[in-house]
């Protein structure tokens, strides 16, 4: 017994002694690997694991409201690597790599070495974007470690036809500018972070992307694009800075052309140094003085409150020029005109005439009304960049008794070009003020999200409005007026021009240069468009200056087009169809 006891206590020793021979060993041999080797075999491991990188679903494209494609995904590609998993052969991948990638060989060679403790990042991006060639390319070289993860992006094959209203992607896939900043989100989906090894990168088993939605907009690529080359043709013509055409249903709030020049593509834009860029969509953005078509909105005010007298049948005498509360207030001839009824006030577009109208309404009924039309303040339009116009509210440093009558002839109040529009169109809409509004529906697979026509406000009367608008037609027509330029055959038109003197931030009102507008409604009785024509910087020096001589031949021509294009038919004919039971503004 004591001899088994003994050869097991020695079997123990012997086994114990060995066992520590090998650990010694196996220690040993970890410690003297070779650090190259180590590295290679530790970033392969963590390449065997995976890569957590966050994966994109495919963005929405957007349409025109016939189905027109105004924004479509098309892919490039990044190219990463790990480089502790390529070994002692970085100068031969830095060659291939460099020719398949067009780069420089010396500036991959260096992105491949370690860092100044001898480690190795994980993973580092050698180019992006690369082409789907260049891709492939890397793809056949077969590299250890090597990631190519594939980058949504943005081609728009309008160009800079609807590029203002539409925006653009940038490389990180984020929404700048009109619709897709305002619907990054609904554009973009729902992305997910996943872990890959593969090469290419595939999304990881069970990982489930929601892509973006697909955006209808209410815009006719049609007619946004008689739109832009009327309004390129009237810049060049009447050698204006810039200027917009905004055309929209007044009935709903739907915007069928929003052009603002100059125009361009995202590319053009992007490159153009930050300084140097314009607004990158004057119609939500461009603040102006509007001047006498602001008129309209004054009228309204005056016949809506229904204080005793003043009405169609009220009159006054015109002085030609007149001072009130310290300043001049005169009209566009500053000759005395005598006697002159309401309706010539808008016919003859008198300043003198709305500044009496303004110390009868009073600055408590005044103000109230301009918060209903939503001056000073953003509509809440469904694209990204508006601006709120500006207001010298009562209680403000810059108000004043003289700006509250200079106001009333659109002089000393900023609005934008969406603003005016879309406070008119509530003279064209029976009193109803709409949201104005560039999505016509989104679908979400297979839900679809349509978009309703809100009213915003209702700041004047049915009947207020209907006299307004008589008056517009009269303005248009009558031998007094200045919009008969604006005439189109076979339709009734109700309009308004106007004319603001340019401010300018440094030297105050320009002697010389001019904001030159027009508002029209066609049919006048029914409208079924509404459109603001607005040239910015027309100089006199050019021989230029005035709304009633530039922008009613803009409107003129834009209309003659639209009505063929849209299938509006004349009065006549319209009246025929209403005779027999039809449905005249009906469109296939």
């Amino acid at each position: 017994m004591d001899r088994l006891s003994s050869r097991l206590r020695m079997v123990t020793i012997v086994l114990l002694v060995l066992g520590s021979i090998l650990i010694v060993q196996l220690l040993s041999f970890q410690f003297r690997l070779d650090p190259e080797v180590a590295n290679r075999l530790r970033s392969r491991a963590v390449a065997f694991e995976g890569q957590e990188v966050e994966f994109h679903p495919n963005r929405g494209q957007i349409f025109d409201r016939d189905g027109q494609v105004l924004a479509v995904n098309t892919l490039e590609y990044r190219v990463g690597i790990s480089p502790g998993a390529i070994g002692s052969e970085k100068r031969e991948v830095a060659t291939q790599l460099a020719r398949a990638l067009d780069m420089n060989e010396l500036e991959v060679y260096q992105l491949l070495l370690p860092d100044e403790n001898g480690q190795y990042p994980s993973y580092i991006t050698i180019k992006s974007p690369v082409t789907l060639a260049q891709g492939e390319a890397v793809v056949e070289l077969d590299i250890p470690g090597m990631v190519i993860e594939s980058i949504p992006l943005r081609e728009y094959p309008q160009g800079e036809l609807t590029a203002n209203v539409v925006g653009f992607v940038n490389y990180d896939g984020r929404g700048f500018w009109g619709v897709e900043e305002h619907y990054n989100a609904e554009l973009a989906g729902q992305s997910k972070i996943g872990v890959t090894s593969d090469i290419p990168l595939e999304v990881s088993e069970g990982l489930e992307l929601r892509p973006g939605q697909d955006i209808w907009l209410t815009i006719d690529r049609d007619v946004q694009f008689i739109a832009q080359e009327v309004l390129e043709k009237a810049i060049n013509t009447y050698s204006a800075d810039g200027g917009q055409i905004l055309v929209m249903d007044p009935r709903t709030g739907e915007i069928l052309a929003m052009a603002s020049y100059p125009f361009m593509t995202p590319e053009e834009y992007n490159q153009l140094p930050e300084d140097d860029r314009p607004i990158y969509n004057g119609a939500i953005s461009y603040q102006f003085e509007p001047g006498s078509i602001f008129k309209i909105v004054t009228a309204s005010v005056a016949l809506d409150i229904q204080e005793p007298g003043l009405d169609l049948n009220w009159t006054y005498v015109d002085p030609g020029c007149e001072t009130r509360a310290g300043v001049q207030i005169c009209t566009s001839t500053r000759r005395a005109l005598g006697s002159r009824s309401f309706a010539q006030c808008i016919i003859q577009s008198l300043n003198t005439c709305t500044a009496e109208w303004n110390s009868i309404i009073g600055t408590s009924r005044w103000y109230d009304y301009l918060h209903r039309f939503n001056f000073g303040g953003r509509l809440g339009i469904d694209l990204a960049g508006e601006a709120p116009g500006q207001v010298n509210w009562m209680g403000s440093p810059a108000w004043n008794e003289a700006n509250f009558l200079q106001s009333s002839f659109g002089q000393g109040i900023a609005v934008t070009p969406l603003q005016m529009l879309t406070a008119a169109n509530a003279i064209a809409n029976d009193g109803r003020m709409m949201q104005p509004h560039i999505v016509l529906r989104r679908t979400d697979g297979d839900y679809v999200f349509e978009s309703r026509p809100t009213t915003i406000d209702v700041p004047i009367s049915a009947t207020t409005a209907q006299t307004v608008r008589e008056l517009m037609v009269q303005a248009v027509y009558h031998p007094e007026g200045f919009g008969s330029d604006a005439a189109v055959e076979g339709y009734t038109i109700a309009g308004k021009t106007g004319t603001a003197q340019k401010l300018d931030p440094d030297f105050g009102y320009s002697d010389f240069k001019s904001w030159a507008s027009f508002i029209g409604f066609v049919p006048a009785d029914d409208p079924q468009l509404s459109v603001l024509i607005m040239l910015d910087g027309l100089d006199v020096r050019e021989g230029y200056y005035w709304g009633s001589e530039t922008a009613t031949f803009v409107f003129a021509e834009l209309v003659e087009r639209l009505v063929v294009l849209l299938e509006i038919p004349p009065d006549a004919e319209r009246q025929d169809l209403v005779n027999a039971g039809g449905h005249p503004f009906e469109r296939e």
